[in-house]
């Protein structure tokens, strides 16, 4: 199997097939004899030998949407057709978006590149190149030639009698580069393609007069092709290709002309191609009609005889006097560092199997990527090609016995065809889409219409009637791309985006408006519906208006908007596992504590995220905070430092927040909208900061104190309090309050697991955790392992994976991963922390919902083809991350498995892999978390998240009075979380609410315990808690949870915002206690705060349709059924028919009736 390859040459093709090696794990190298890439696409002044060359003015031929690579798009600001600069650019992108330029080595000739001694064994090749002038010699499994077929120039000077006596100037095409030298000059041009037809017209502009002579003629298009849509994207469309090669030729020759011909009549251009058997490639130019009929180009036959300084021409007796002569007569294509019996080239063509593999080689070791002319994009053919050589190199893919390729590579040479479709003149040429399609079936990425018309139909239909865009070859198999279906949907949107630059507003189609009204009534009836269907544990609706009216006539307890909604099934609110509590109502009708217990001074431990909110709520609910920060400033984790002094966990510096602003707020504290949706952490600790100052939070805390020891006071059965000792500036002091609030976090402790790792200690490199890590470029050049795939395992390894040599990533578990951004742009978890879904997912089967979340996850990329899947049977566990899939695709970042072994420099891995020289280790772990100022037992208790109650209070404390905020694991926002536990544990402080008792709750949680470690159960207390179910928990205790059936009869548009929109934190505040009356303009609003960032170029909304396009539609219908009437009544068989089914029916009607 082929590990190293050399690829020859750095063009469209180069590049492409360097990308397809790294995908499938391959050590490509590339050299290039220039010093850039590109190859025909980088324009420069001289010609320089042995590379393509090409005019200042080229424009790309195919439109953008049609000639980009596969799984790159161009911007959608690039004009449909690129030039060459923007062309170039647009390489570079993508050699940089996939880091492919460590791969090349730039100003490296080729020499030579003959078998290896034992090829027949090996398949290896021996490849001499040429740096600087020092020769080396390096051995590579496989070779990819790239070289194209525009480097050697066809000048055909012996068919051109008296060339030799012409004392004008003459060149071939390749030398041109601008038209000042036609200036004032008269003109030929020989060759009727691309490039002489565009010669031809710019020097139509400033030449005297010009002449462009022709053999054969040829078909002449516009890249304007119907209604001003690019030519190929209506082309090249597999329902037309379908039918163009279900025609029989001569039918499909004429249409073709008749076709052509419709933008102007060829023959009286005398551009008419002599032989219309066979397909000669059109020439694209979109002047050449309008340089003819003005006389700026003059068409001639072919040229005679060339006299010194005039030309003759068959069939016209005037000379024509000449200056210049250019021969825009094509090229031939060589391959001189490869002997003749490996690729040998006879009249134009070779013996290679698909025009890739030469058909005689015992090692199919060696490919030539780009050695053809398909009536479509050069780019995503020779993309294609690369994919799937690569995979033969690889072994993955086979190839058919030699006898089979030679004898298709001879029927290829003898031209031979069925009689239908397109018959090509020259040998390679090819169909674009056959042959593609061909290419992929090979790799099983070929789309399959039928699967997707049953999956996703207007996908289906998209690639069946619309352009055959390259996208469409990275919706499945090996290279799949998560935005290839997104391409193609968008591919219209980003063709009209350069055109249209004046906005013409469209009034929006009324049939559309009134779909939305009744879609809002429907749904409206369906859960009315359900309402009344109901039958388990249900309230009717009759019922629900009692409870309200129940709730009117209750003053003293105006608050009790929970016990009063109506409930579709029974909740218990406790934690799961059944642990018994008070219910809700019980909670919240029972009578204030008013004993001498009742907290009023509040120690606070830390000023992070958390501990500012517990300031905060203890401030709501009229108690005396004091809160103790050890460092200098607040925020906690969020406040970046170059180091981690003391022990205290900082973010790296490009650490970006994985849940958006409207999720991440305080719930009374919106960010400000200009505020992007996910934020760096200094934008974060920002808002910390100006929530602190707008509350006036700062004079509550005693910064670069540490808290030493909390115990119990005294008489702390009876009164709840705590002794705290702090040390400011090395002077300890003691005070006593009555309650406690522990908001240290969790991730104070690395967790570094070194005795699971053998072999660590011999380690020669560098081992840290992530903790230390803050910047990349401490680690510029060298080979990284990262040890765990959570946040911040993917995060440091997409970051490294640009400075570091490269990145391994292993893994035990896997992950599911997933963006920041939805369907549109949207968040995420806007889009998926939702009521509705939340619902949804409580009602469903788990093994629905299971194939739900997988099909969707799913969907931007496939997590098992990148090495991703999770191990059947551990939880739901996934990062968020953007990068992380193109790292993997592009080689930069390599999955791994579990590690089984470390020597000095080296890694064993569990699948038996090695990987050499590992310069630095990683260890993303994660942290433990302990309180050691607490006191034991409560100490060791308080590290069991099991033994806290809802995860705030430790259950064997006979008094409430000490609550851990925000050690917390949840499907969405923490800071939201927990502000509402500290909402929670401020109103239990205060006596306001009440938790079950220790005894009750130790007894069942030890028998709990108990179970677990007999394997009865299993411990969940660890994994990530479901945000709204664990957030409406909270919430029903203290009595904000939001009632959706009583909101849907007091303000309909903020039900439906609250059940279908996102769960964003002010709907805890629309409600009971520390109800905030910006809530509901927040919570309606939201989706304005969303935006404003995003829109900072506004652009009038042009997602109508087009006036015609919106008449056809409105039109079509009636005018179908008119036409119908109209048959039915004009014809007389018809109308048989209908008076037999009247004769039928009428009487049957009447009966009824």
């Amino acid at each position: 199997m082929a590990r190293r390859v050399a690829i020859v040459g750095a063009g469209v093709s180069g590049l492409a097939s360097i990308k397809c090696c790294l995908e499938e794990g391959l050590e490509p190298t590339c050299f290039e004899g220039s010093d850039d890439l590109g190859g025909l696409w980088r324009f420069t002044e001289h010609v320089e030998e042995g590379r393509a060359s090409l005019y200042k003015s080229v424009v790309s031929n195919s439109c953008k949407e049609m000639s980009c690579y596969s799984d790159f798009p161009f911007p959608e600001d690039y004009p449909n057709y690129v030039p060459n600069s923007q062309f170039l650019e647009y390489l570079k992108m993508y050699a940089n978006r996939f880091n492919l330029l460590k791969c090349i080595r730039f100003k490296t000739k080729v020499c030579s590149v003959t078998k290896h001694p034992d090829f027949t064994v090996t398949g290896q090749w021996e490849v001499v190149t040429l740096h600087e002038g020092k020769r080396e010699s390096a051995i590579f499994d496989a070779v990819m030639v790239c070289t194209g077929f525009l480097t050697n120039p066809y000048l055909p000077l012996d068919s051109f009698p008296g060339i030799n006596t012409f004392k004008g100037q003459y060149f071939h095409s390749r030398q041109y580069k601008h038209p000042d030298i036609f200036k004032d000059k008269r003109v030929l041009v020989i060759g009727l393609g691309n490039s002489g037809t565009d010669i031809a017209v710019e020097a139509s502009h400033v030449a005297k007069k010009v002449f462009l002579s022709t053999t054969a003629g040829a078909w002449v298009m516009s890249r304007v092709y119907d209604s001003g849509f690019p030519w190929d994207m209506v082309f090249m469309t597999r329902f037309q290709n379908m039918v163009r090669n279900s025609l029989p030729t001569t039918i499909l020759n004429w249409w073709m002309a008749r076709k052509i011909n419709s933008w102007f009549n060829h023959a009286n251009y005398g551009l008419t191609p002599e032989d219309r058997t066979q397909l000669k490639e059109p020439v694209l130019n979109d002047e050449l009609p309008g340089r003819i009929i003005t006389g700026k180009v003059l068409i001639r036959p072919s040229t005679k005889e060339v006299k010194e300084n005039s030309v003759l021409f068959h069939n016209i007796p005037k000379e024509e006097p000449i200056d210049i002569i250019v021969f825009a007569t094509g090229y031939t294509f060589a391959f001189p560092f490869l002997d003749e019996t490996v690729v040998k080239v006879e009249d134009g063509q070779a013996s290679l199997y698909k025009y890739i593999f030469p058909a005689h080689l015992q090692k199919p070791t060696l490919a030539v990527i780009g050695l053809i002319k398909p009536l479509g994009s050069m780019i995503p053919t020779g993309e294609t090609q690369a994919r799937w050589a690569v995979r033969v190199l690889k072994g993955v893919n086979k190839l058919p016995p030699a006898s089979v390729m030679i004898e298709e590579v001879n029927a290829r040479k003898e031209n031979r065809h069925n009689g239908f479709g397109f018959c090509y003149c020259k040998a390679l040429q090819t169909d674009y889409i056959t042959y593609v399609d061909e290419l992929l079936t090979y790799i099983n990425a070929k789309p399959n219409l039928f699967s997707l018309l049953l999956t996703d139909p207007r996908l289906a239909v998209t690639i069946f009637f619309g352009p055959c865009t390259p996208y469409q070859f990275r919706l499945t198999g090996p290279g799949k791309w998560g935005g290839a279906r997104n391409a193609i949907l968008t591919q219209w949107d980003r063709t009209f985006k350069a055109t249209k630059t004046r906005i013409v507003q469209e009034s929006p189609s009324s049939f559309a408006s009134l779909l939305k009204l009744f879609s809002f009534l429907a749904l409206l009836g369906a859960i009315f519906l359900i309402f009344l269907r109901s039958n388990d544990n249900v309230i009717v609706w009759e019922n629900a208006l009692i409870r309200v009216r129940y709730m009117l006539k209750c003053p003293d307890y105006p608050d009790v908007t929970l016990c009063l909604k109506i409930t579709f099934r029974k909740v218990e609110f406790s934690d799961k596992g059944s642990l018994p509590g008070l219910s809700c109502k019980e909670a919240l009708l029972a009578p204030p504590v008013t004993e001498r217990t009742m907290a009023k001074r509040v120690a606070v431990i830390g000023a992070g995220v958390s501990g500012l909110s517990s300031i905060k709520c203890c401030l709501d609910e009229d108690l005396e905070p004091t809160c103790f920060e050890r460092s200098d400033a607040i925020g906690g984790l969020w406040k970046f430092s170059e180091t981690s002094r003391d022990g205290m966990t900082r973010v790296y510096k490009s650490l970006v927040t994985n849940v958006c602003k409207e999720m991440s707020c305080y719930s009374d504290f919106p960010f400000h909208e200009d505020y992007p949706n996910f934020m760096k952490q200094g934008k974060f600790w920002n808002y910390l900061q100006e929530f602190a100052e707008h509350f006036d939070l700062l004079k509550y805390i005693r910064f670069k104190t540490t808290v030493c020891s909390i115990t119990k006071h005294p008489d702390f059965s009876e009164t709840g309090q705590w002794d705290v000792v702090t040390e400011t500036e090395e002077k300890q002091e003691t005070a006593v309050f009555d309650a406690v609030m522990v908001c240290t976090g969790h991730f104070l402790n690395p967790h570094l697991p070194l005795e699971s790792f053998p072999g660590i200690h011999n380690f020669k490199g560098q081992i840290l955790h992530s903790q230390e890590y803050k910047v990349p470029q401490c680690f510029q050049d060298k080979r990284v392992l990262v040890l765990g795939l959570g946040n911040t395992g993917g995060d440091v390894a997409v970051e490294l994976s640009r400075t570091a040599a490269q990145v391994l990533l292993s893994t035990r578990t896997g992950t599911w991963v997933t963006s920041r951004c939805s369907d549109g742009g949207y968040p995420l978890n806007m889009m998926k922390t939702r009521r509705c879904h939340n619902f949804l997912a409580q009602v469903l089967p788990s093994c629905v919902l299971k194939w739900i979340r997988e099909r969707q996850l799913n969907k931007n990329f496939n997590h098992e083809n990148y090495g991703l899947s999770t191990i059947e049977g551990n939880y739901w566990k996934f990062i968020v991350n953007d990068e992380l899939p193109t790292c993997i695709l592009c080689g930069t970042v390599i999955l791994k498995t579990s590690v089984k072994e470390f020597t000095e420099t080296s890694v064993l891995f569990e699948d038996g892999t090695v990987e050499e020289n590992i310069d630095v280790v990683i260890f993303t772990t994660g942290y433990t978390f302990s309180f050691p100022f607490l006191e034991e037992p409560l100490k060791s208790l308080c590290t069991k998240k099991m033994f806290l109650y809802k995860l705030v209070f430790p259950s064997n404390l006979e008094r409430a009075t000490l609550a851990i905020i925000g050690l917390i694991s949840l499907t969405g926002s923490i800071l939201a979380a927990t502000e509402l536990q500290a909402r929670w544990a401020t109103r239990v402080f205060k006596g306001l609410c009440k938790i079950p008792s220790s005894q009750k709750l130790m007894a069942e949680l030890t028998k709990k315990e108990q179970l677990i470690q007999r394997g009865v159960m299993k411990d969940t207390s660890d994994n990530k808690r479901d945000y709204i179910s664990y957030m409406d928990d909270i919430a029903a205790c203290i009595g904000t949870k939001p009632s959706v059936p009583l909101l849907l009869l007091k303000d309909p548009r903020l039900a439906w915002e609250v059940f279908f929109g996102p769960c964003t934190p002010y709907q805890y505040r629309l409600m009971g206690p520390g109800k905030w009356d910006g809530a509901r303009n927040a919570i309606l609003t939201q989706w304005d705060r969303t935006l404003k960032p995003l829109k900072t170029r506004i652009v009038p909304d042009s997602s109508n349709s087009a006036s015609m396009s919106c008449y056809l539609k409105v039109w079509g219908v009636p005018v179908l059924l008119a036409s119908l009437l109209l048959i039915c009544k004009s014809s007389r068989y018809l109308k048989l028919v209908r008076d037999k089914l009247q004769d039928r029916i009428f009487p049957y009607l009447i009966s009824i009736w």
